[in-house]
């Protein structure tokens, strides 16, 4: 069975009101990008690397609401995320 690259339940990509984070771009120079999250306030710092990209697997998994597909390897933390029985309404 083909596991997943992104996995939802990480400790670094968890609130800790048990969601997973929001972040919202605070700055950013040549170097970094500060960042915070929308629902708890944490805040991060991500180092940029050749030409001015993050290539860091914890970016990823902290930005798995901006990554998680509804196909492939990342289907399954995208229905655990965009879970459609959960967003119906029940008249």
């Amino acid at each position: 069975m083909k596991t997943s690259l992104i996995r939802y339940g990480t400790r670094f990509a968890r609130c800790k009101f048990g969601q997973v984070h929001d972040f919202v771009r605070l700055g950013e120079n040549p170097q970094q990008i500060w960042e915070r999250c929308k629902i708890c306030g944490h805040t991060a710092h991500w180092v940029k690397g050749y030409k001015g990209r993050i290539e860091n697997a914890e970016y990823l998994k902290a930005h798995v609401r901006q990554y998680a597909q509804d196909f492939g390897s990342t289907k399954r933390v995208f229905m655990k995320l965009y879970n459609p029985s959960k967003t119906i309404i029940k008249l």
